[in-house]
């Protein structure tokens, strides 16, 4: 029988693809406020993961900790060819996603489960790393606006802000720029632009549309724009007001020129810089 090993890095900083937000149970997804660390502070269940992974990750984490901060969490990694594992208690859904729940000392707890497809791998996909970098974003987010599920529920905000986050960064600290166009926008239906991609229950393929929408309202902004919106804390009962106080348009004339606007008309260099962003 294979084990977990449990272990707290100190961790010196470097300058279905359907990651997400995702419960793990029920009510347990209210969690505290993240506690931001000065030095890595997550607690790590990794499970006979590979080298090759690890490796990657390490220089995934230091990137992306540098730039969004350190949060005491629990990141959970294993191989797809295991079943998930069982942590404080609980036996893990597959995937990768970012979920709230209690500890066998009933401690709420943040979890980032990073299950590693084989395939992606072996194929050295720039999703195995791009994941990383959108489901720690789903960190910061909950660790900036606590309202962060159940009070705040936009998918398109949500996801999409994590999706262009991880474009952005195999952008800027991977070297490869094409991710947004040829694994995102290329999902994209303008057709459903709007108040449809509001909620989780509407599918959408790598959060096609939900990413270009996030960069539609930023290509005036980059995305500090979307950053400043996160830090005002929106909820579902205010963010339409906070949204038109960032990007100087209401959400439904938002709506009506996304769906009137060319995809091709979109950038990711219009985002900006990570390294250059304020969060």
């Amino acid at each position: 029988m294979t084990s977990f090993h449990q272990r707290t890095f100190t961790l010196a900083v470097a300058v279905f693809l359907g990651a997400l937000i995702a419960p793990l149970g029920g009510e347990e997804d209210e969690v505290a406020t993240l506690k931001k660390g000065d030095s890595y502070c997550a607690t790590e269940y990794f499970h006979e993961v590979p080298a090759d992974w690890e490796r990657a990750f390490r220089r995934v984490i230091g990137n992306v900790t540098g730039l969004l901060g350190f949060y005491d969490i629990d990141i959970v990694a294993w191989p797809s060819s295991d079943e998930p594992p069982v942590v404080h208690g609980k036996r893990l859904q597959g995937g990768q996603y970012v979920s709230g729940g209690k500890d066998a000392d009933g401690r709420e707890r943040v979890l980032m489960v990073l299950e590693i497809p084989e395939t992606e791998r072996k194929d050295k996909h720039p999703h195995m790393l791009s994941v990383i970098a959108h489901e720690y974003f789903h960190v910061y987010q909950r660790h900036v606006n606590p309202s962060l599920h159940p009070d705040f529920t936009i998918k398109w905000v949500i996801e999409g802000s994590a999706a262009v986050f991880e474009s952005m960064y195999l952008k800027d600290f991977e070297e490869n720029p094409n991710y947004a166009t040829s694994a995102q926008l290329r999902h994209a239906l303008p057709a459903v632009f709007g108040a449809t991609m509001e909620k989780y229950e509407n599918p959408e393929i790598n959060y096609g549309t939900s990413t270009a929408m996030v960069m539609f309202a930023c290509r005036k902004t980059g995305f500090q724009g979307m950053v400043d919106f996160w830090k005002r804390q929106p909820t579902d009962e205010n963010w339409k007001a906070l949204f038109e106080e960032v990007f100087e348009i209401s959400v439904e004339q938002f709506y009506a020129e996304g769906k009137r606007a060319s995809l091709n008309d979109l950038s990711l260099d219009d985002m900006g810089d990570l390294r250059r962003v304020r969060f």
